[in-house]
């Protein structure tokens, strides 16, 4: 991959965790409920504007789009080469999701536990999107990646619905294409196939889904990587397109116009990941020189802890919001922002990152030495056994 679309892909991923944990801290901490009605500082309004439920959701489709683009590009490419990739790939796909999906269910478990043990009387872990999710009956079908699917998310850990979509995408987009794939056996091909269409139509048909519509946001930024040529070639055009697509978006669809034209989120999301792909294609050909805001490492080493971050920032949130209303009464995050909530708020923040980097040190960061494992195992269990013919 061109350095400037890696570097630019590793900030997107980082800055794009950030905005998330923004937007649900706010909603947690900083109440702007009067940002309309009341005269406010410019930066609590550059807040409003940028920490958005509206931009958070366009992070989550530019997830959606550059892992399309990273992984399913892999499979295309490997396609492509005419040779045998579905071990590694697949080797590569699992060490990268459970190396951080067992722990962070633990984490939940976990904070989960100190909350609801600690912090019972303030009602937070009681909140009606919560019901329900605490029973240990949930997790076979969160440790399947099916939250947000076929069963609800386990504890606080709502987020995770995202990560349940994406890994099936990595298991079904190489079988649905195996057919293309003529280094291995008809019948394998066939069979792959067929197990991948069934496993779509299934997912695709469970109600409040958005496996089907996020596959095909994926799908948009896989199929990106087969483009043989920009659309355009100045990166500058590209970016302050998909800039003129975001802000207007960000202002109009939400509210009253929203509730009455549904439709118009998912042709948003549509258009803003067309426009998103633009860019990635424009940069993977552009001259590799200049922007030097993308130069530094600093973006690959935030990037690095990003899905750990992702993973575990809700459950530590809870905790910090059911903390606050334990010390502060259970109105007070309620209340109008005043400096004091701006400074809880940004010091629970601090502290979640700290923890979603420190808890990737004990997974994300181990993510090649899993790989080596599984390798290991996997070529463990295909060898002969010792005395065996052959």
């Amino acid at each position: 991959m061109p350095f400037l679309l890696s570097q630019v892909i590793d900030a997107c991923r980082w800055v794009g965790s950030l905005l998330v944990l923004a937007v649900h801290a706010t909603n947690m901490f900083a109440s702007i409920a009067d940002i309309m009605k009341a005269p406010h500082a410019p930066p609590v309004y550059a807040w409003w504007f940028v920490v958005s439920f509206e931009l958070g959701h366009q992070a989550v489709v530019g997830f959606f789009v550059m892992s399309g683009y990273l992984v399913g590009g892999a499979v295309l490419a490997g396609i492509k080469k005419r040779k045998d990739f579905l071990r590694e790939y697949f080797v590569h796909r699992f060490a990268r999701i459970y190396i951080v999906l067992v722990p962070a269910l633990g984490a939940t478990f976990l904070l989960d536990t100190l909350g609801r043990a600690l912090f019972s009387e303030t009602g937070v872990y009681d909140w009606p999107v919560f019901q329900g999710h605490f029973t240990a009956a949930l997790l076979p079908a969160n440790l399947l990646n099916l939250q947000g699917i076929l069963a609800d998310f386990y504890g606080t850990n709502g987020p995770l619905w995202s990560l349940a979509c994406e890994f099936w995408y990595y298991i079904t987009f190489p079988l649905l294409l195996l057919p293309f794939a003529g280094t291995y056996p008809r019948l394998l091909r066939l069979s792959g196939f067929a197990l991948g269409l069934s496993l779509c139509v299934i997912f695709a048909q469970a109600v409040g889904s958005w496996f089907r519509f996020g596959y095909l946001l994926w799908a948009m930024g896989a199929f990106a990587t087969l483009a043989p040529r920009p659309l355009m070639r100045s990166r500058r055009l590209a970016l302050g397109l998909y800039a003129a697509v975001v802000i207007p978006i960000r202002l109009l669809v939400r509210g009253p116009l929203l509730a009455a034209y549904p439709w118009l989120q998912d042709a948003a999301d549509l258009t803003t990941a067309a426009f998103f792909v633009n860019f990635m294609v424009t940069l993977r050909f552009a001259s590799q020189d200049g922007w030097a805001l993308f130069r530094p490492k600093l973006h690959k080493e935030l990037a690095d802890f990003s899905f750990s971050l992702y993973s575990v920032h809700m459950p530590a949130l809870i905790l910090a919001r059911a903390a606050t209303a334990q010390v502060m009464g259970a109105d007070w995050p309620l209340q109008l922002a005043t400096p004091l909530h701006w400074s809880v708020m940004f010091v629970v923040m601090a502290v979640v990152v700290a923890f979603g980097y420190a808890f990737s040190r004990f997974t994300e960061a181990h993510t090649g030495a899993a790989r080596r494992v599984l390798r290991e195992t996997l070529a463990r269990f295909g060898r002969p056994v010792q005395g065996e013919a052959g």
